[in-house]
């Protein structure tokens, strides 16, 4: 297991297209908890189920109820649609020198951007989020975490970041003041 505390040799197994199709709720719960870094005990006693009901689901003996992964998935927090919905094989790019966004990047997308400020404060996380589209984004002011199923890096003041679709990720305040994030994407037209 790595320093991050995500299992690489699971990871590595992932990295097979035909795995990451049909990647199980026992990988995906072990990777979010991993993530997390809690522990199969202590995901346990916040989910109110026995420390063996984690531990058959991750090793894949039994297939919980739906009842019983909301309820699992609720201490992160997570809905299902997320759960099953994130792609495990992508990875999020960090740029320490926020050339990401340079002002042509900008112009060529047009009316195409979407964009928005987010805003986390001191010590707290904006959540778990799954993305419908590649976002990239700068760090305006503070210092955040950026944490998704395979890295977790530290971002300061400039520098920026790219988030495929489909991977799960959530942005926390490592600085003494409120964190200020610019995310654009390209709206996709059908």
């Amino acid at each position: 297991m790595a320093a991050d505390g995500v299992n690489q040799d699971l990871l590595k197994d992932m990295r097979d297209s035909s795995l990451a199709q049909t990647t199980s709720v026992a990988t995906r719960l072990k990777l979010i908890r991993e993530m997390f870094g809690i522990s199969q005990r202590e995901l346990a006693k916040r989910a109110g189920v026995t420390n063996s009901s984690i531990s058959m689901i991750e090793l894949g003996q039994v297939s919980p109820s739906i009842q019983s992964l909301e309820r699992i998935l609720a201490v992160v927090p997570i809905g299902l649609s997320d759960f099953f919905g994130f792609i495990p094989t992508s990875s999020v790019r960090v740029n320490k020198s926020s050339s990401l966004l340079s002002p042509t990047v900008m112009e060529c997308a047009g009316d195409q951007l979407v964009s928005h400020f987010v805003v986390v404060l001191q010590g707290e996380t904006n959540g778990l989020k799954l993305l419908t589209q590649d976002a990239c984004g700068l760090v305006v002011e503070g210092r955040a975490q950026l944490k998704s199923i395979a890295t977790q890096e530290l971002l300061d003041e400039g520098d920026s970041f790219y988030i495929p679709a489909g991977q799960l990720h959530c942005f926390t305040n490592q600085g003494k003041a409120p964190l200020r994030l610019f995310i654009c994407s390209l709206f996709a037209h059908k």
